[in-house]
């Protein structure tokens, strides 16, 4: 709360003038110390100046209008078009996609990027300690091949922290590996496939697998090898480029070094929109920062939606809290709280002051517990109360302090 903060921390943010700036203070405040994290984020969601941050779906609808007026739109409007969809389009695939494009992990995503030479590093270590186990002698032969491989100096000084350095790839050295992968793959391949056959041959009945050369770790590793077997794929810089590629912070970077040194008309209200979707995403990184979880937006488009949050939790005896709120446009405010437990076992309690919108949801509840029983959940108790009357504490309630990881999506 605002009386916990100390005078550091409240002439910071006086003394802050803009979004910008707020954010900064408080960031640099964490940085200095972690023990003022939870008053730090009082600070943040209750600071004046932030009310003025907006609805990041509106801002990209704004950024698209202010784009599709510019006589050459940038290539940023297609991603824009594609991460603003319907609610109704939604799937489990494309929310984890927008999730991890959202921007908010940009940083730590770049961070753990995994660096492919590595990758085959690791795959070729495991391959060749089970290849050696092996009694077919072309398969066995092969430990000597991937040592071979394992001394070259790519392989060698392999790291994750090569990603975020400019460096040019050997290209003959990534040549030699990526033939030396296909060899490793076709010499496994051909002998798998000569015993199937075998099994199949009457006439050469009595063959079995039972040698590692069949095994699930096999199997495994010659899966990882098939996305390692050609040298654009073991260029170190790739997967970052697909990342940057991807991810909607990073294109609103490119696209406003791009405006900037355009002669564009409409330059001033592009820039304007860049900056506000690009505070947007900075907030939710602070967010996630100082209250040690994951802090989201989630771009969708629905009419009936004013605004919204779903704030999702879990506890330490894997008990998963849902808390959606949502200020629909003719029905007023919507609260639904969730609790799963026993892996699939559903409590769903629904809180609204409008007549007309609980008898619509009592109205659809059959068809609630038939969708949830056909995703395998099993719905133990539906509840429709009144939000202002006051209820019982729920397990929801009682259990909060346990609760000790989570993360908010905001709509």
């Amino acid at each position: 709360m605002i009386k916990n903060a100390t005078p550091k921390e409240l002439e910071a943010l006086s003394s802050a003038k803009d979004l910008k700036s707020v954010l900064n203070s408080l960031l640099k405040q964490s940085a200095q110390s972690s023990a003022s994290d939870k008053t730090l984020l009082q600070l943040l969601k209750q600071n004046p100046t932030l009310k003025n941050l907006g609805n990041v779906s509106s801002t990209i609808k704004d950024l698209l209008t202010s784009i599709k007026s510019d006589k050459k739109p940038l290539p940023i409007q297609k991603v824009l078009k594609g991460f603003l969809v319907d609610i109704k389009n939604l799937n489990e695939k494309d929310v984890k996609a927008k999730l991890a494009n959202s921007g908010v992990f940009l940083e730590s995503r770049l961070k753990n990027a995994q660096n492919p030479q590595l990758e085959l590093k690791n795959t070729l270590i495991k391959l060749q300690a089970l290849v050696d186990k092996s009694s077919v002698y072309e398969v066995k032969s092969l430990t000597k091949h991937i040592q071979t491989l394992l001394d070259t100096p790519i392989l060698k000084n392999a790291t994750n922290q090569a990603l975020l350095q400019p460096q040019t790839d050997n290209k003959q050295l990534l040549a030699f590996l990526s033939r030396g992968v296909l060899k490793i793959l076709q010499t496994l391949e051909s002998n798998i496939k000569e015993a199937d056959a075998k099994l199949v041959d009457p006439k050469l009945a009595g063959a079995k697998k039972t040698d590692i050369l069949f095994s699930k770790e096999i199997s495994s590793e010659i899966t990882k090898l098939n996305s390692l077997d050609a040298p654009l794929k073991l260029q170190t810089q790739q997967n970052v480029k697909e990342i940057i590629a991807n991810d909607l912070k990073s294109l609103l970077l490119q696209t406003r070094e791009e405006v900037v040194k355009s002669n564009s008309p409409n330059q001033t209200e592009i820039l304007k929109n860049i900056d506000k979707l690009a505070l947007q995403i900075d907030y939710y990184q602070l967010v996630s920062h100082l209250s040690n979880s994951s802090s989201l937006y989630l771009p969708f488009s629905w009419q009936e939606l004013k605004d919204g949050q779903i704030e999702l939790k879990k506890d330490i005896d894997d008990k998963f809290y849902c808390d959606i709120s949502l200020n629909l446009i003719n029905y007023g405010e919507l609260n639904l709280k969730l609790v799963l437990y026993d892996e699939n076992q559903l409590n769903i309690k629904i809180l609204s002051d409008n007549a007309k919108l609980k008898e619509l949801i009592k109205e659809n509840i059959p068809s609630l517990r038939s969708a949830l029983i056909s995703s395998n959940i099993t719905p133990r108790e539906i509840r429709i109360q009144d939000a202002t009357k006051k209820t019982p504490t729920s397990v929801y309630e009682a259990t909060t302090q346990s609760i000790n990881i989570g993360f908010e999506i905001k709509a």
